[in-house]
């Protein structure tokens, strides 16, 4: 992939002259215009009206003033974000409710919201902090701001926040606003080299720099005080988008988990729209690159609510804009990604930082969205990413109600890892059986030397095999390898060696898996297999297949059986059990983020082997459960 596409469309030169004059780019219209906002259907006013009514009567809590040390010494996250995005949420309400009914609506809120997040020592959360103190606990350098993912979203929404509702704002807040966004996050983006998230030295790029890139462009645009200094922060975004581009995978993948997605492959289009609208030129939506990585989204979509949520993901994404998913498949030509977004409801909260204003905000004047109305999502029947090595397959096209299988091969030194190559989620009827567990809620452990001692990390807790008591190890050296797909309107499968995702006092010389999806073919009925064939330096002191399920395991109709999965989903496993002994086990999930989504506990299958051998071959087969198993 050439490393040039953008600063080729977009050169220094062409940008001189293209770009608008400071503060002259005005992607939307302010409250004052209530012919523009006056147009939104009812059924969308009123239910905007009432998440601004309901969090805008929320009680703000105080920043903890110290919150930077108490991460330092506990780890805690949580205590100062929660505040920290109160008040982010609050300027969310109360500019949308401004936006809704007119100005006067929320100005008290408007100026004293504004205000608080202004007098904040810094907009860097502390688990980003660059600046510590003698003891090595964070702390914020006025001099030398930290430039983070939530500063720039800071400067973004204040931004528009004065795009939007700038006449509400007292002249004196107004003026605040404005040095603090340049002080904090412009000046540092332009005249700093530093920030890992650039790639000027070669570093590996995710999510970090396109969602940065996407605030601090409209911010730039909306708030430079020169053509000069403009000119260069837009200057310094292109070239930094193309180190982006660079990083990303031809085939559109995001090994980062689909959540991530929204704020790394969903963010470089907002760059990018940002650039057309700003320049009159939107050549750059017409890269394949642009459209790669649109289609994702439709390739991790199980059914429903439900996506594929290897890595850091979530398998209930909750809180989307689908209205931005709708016009990133219209303006790439991309159809498919358009019907996901008319399939996804919209988010039930403004809560930061899951919804931002502008995205919020951008659909509401978007006719084609508008008029969209509900629609089937896409499901294809199978895809392939072949960089991101990541198979998805379903039993019929269109249709959420059979077999679901998603399998990745990869590396264990991935964005946001779990060591979990060669893993895979079973859905049945549109809800996962065979689970990825996905991420708990973040603490200094979660991006630290212990994160594969989090229990949701390692690969004991993913649906792989369990070698002398060793799990997968960490680094991008344990990989898969003789990665192979193979397509067929029959069946998906894919093939891979995951010897190397063991370390070596494993001993496992070759462990190869294959997963596949068969599709029914009027004879027998559709089927996903997992068969694993190994061979190891010498016998094992034990060997255990794994998987990670939902509901309590029940023993099945026939020896070698068992039913998985929650009521109305249930699948049948069958199994070796002249090989393998059944262990069921069931876990307590603590951690709101997970219990969220799975409830109070998870099970977890292990099939023991019952004379481990060096040498060896089983194969696991799950079927849709007959009706009344599957309803029980």
């Amino acid at each position: 992939m050439p490393h040039h596409q953008l600063t080729d469309l977009y050169p220094r030169e062409k940008l001189a002259t293209a770009l608008p004059p400071p503060g002259g780019w005005r992607p939307l219209p302010p409250a004052a215009d209530r012919a523009a906002w006056g147009r939104l259907p009812a059924s969308t006013r009123g239910r905007l009206l009432d998440l601004t009514a309901r969090h805008l009567a929320d009680e703000l809590p105080p920043l903890p003033p110290d919150g930077f040390a108490d991460f330092g010494q506990t780890g805690d996250r949580q205590r100062y974000e929660h505040a920290y995005f109160a008040r982010r949420t609050r300027l969310n309400a109360a500019v949308l409710r401004t936006l809704l009914v007119g100005p006067g609506a929320a100005t008290a809120e408007l100026d004293a919201v504004v205000r608080l997040i202004c007098a904040e020592i810094t907009w860097c959360l502390p688990a980003h902090e660059l600046s510590h103190d003698m003891r090595g606990d964070p702390a914020p350098d006025r001099a030398r701001p930290t430039v983070d993912l939530f500063a720039a979203d800071t400067a973004a929404l204040l931004a528009h926040t004065r795009l939007l509702v700038g006449d509400e704002l007292p002249p004196e807040t107004d003026r605040v606003l404005v040095r603090e966004v340049r002080t904090r996050v412009l000046a540092p983006f332009r005249e700093r080299d530093d920030w890992w998230w650039l790639g000027r030295s070669g570093e590996r790029l995710n999510n970090w720099t396109s969602w940065i890139v996407s605030n601090v462009l409209p911010a730039a645009l909306l708030l430079e005080e020169s053509a000069d200094t403009l000119l260069d922060s837009v200057v310094r975004a292109v070239e930094t988008l193309d180190r982006y581009l660079a990083c990303a995978p031809d085939d559109g993948g995001c090994d980062e988990g689909i959540w991530y997605w929204w704020r790394s492959g969903a963010s470089y289009f907002e760059c990018l729209e940002s650039l057309a609208d700003a320049t009159g030129d939107p050549s750059a939506l017409a890269l394949p690159s642009t459209a790669a990585l649109a289609r994702y989204p439709v390739t991790a979509h199980i059914a429903g609510d439900w996506y594929v949520n290897f890595a850091d993901g979530r398998p209930l994404l909750g809180q989307v804009e689908p209205g931005l998913l709708h016009r990133y498949g219209v303006r790439v030509g991309e159809p498919e990604v358009a019907a996901l977004a008319a399939a996804t409801p919209p988010a039930d909260s403004l809560a930061a930082p899951d919804v931002s204003l502008a995205r919020l905000v951008t659909p509401l004047l978007d006719a084609d969205w508008r008029s969209a109305g509900p629609g089937p999502a896409p499901l294809p029947a199978q895809r392939w990413l072949p960089d991101t090595e990541l198979l998805v397959a379903r039993e019929r096209a269109g249709d959420p109600e059979g077999l679901f299988l998603a399998t990745k091969g990869g590396h264990n030194g991935e964005f946001h890892n779990h060591n979990d190559v060669g893993s895979f989620v079973l859905a049945h009827r549109g809800r996962p059986v065979v689970i990825d567990l996905g991420v708990g809620t973040y603490s200094r452990k979660t991006f630290g030397p212990d994160r594969y001692d989090i229990w949701t990390m390692g690969s004991a807790w993913h649906n792989l095999p369990l070698v002398g008591g060793h799990q997968q190890a960490a680094g991008a050296r344990h990989s898969a390898r003789e990665v192979a797909a193979t397509l067929t309107e029959a069946s998906a499968a894919l093939s891979l060696d995951l010897a190397a995702t063991w370390p070596e006092e494993a001993g496992v010389e070759r462990w190869e898996r294959t997963l596949t999806l068969r599709r029914a073919d009027g004879t027998d009925p559709a089927e996903v297999s997992v068969t694993d064939r190994w061979r190891l330096a010498w016998p094992p002191e034990s060997l255990a297949l794994h998987l990670v399920t939902t509901h309590p395991v029940d023993v099945g109709p026939t020896p070698g059986s068992l039913l998985l999965g929650a009521p109305g989903h249930r699948v049948l496993l069958g199994y070796d059990a002249a090989a393998f002994s059944l262990e069921a086990e069931e876990r307590a999930v603590g951690d709101p983020r997970l219990t969220s989504v799975w409830g109070p506990t998870v099970h977890r299958v292990r099939l023991i082997a019952t004379t481990p051998a060096a040498e060896g071959h089983t194969r696991l087969t799950f079927r849709a459960a007959p009706r009344a198993d599957a309803d029980a």
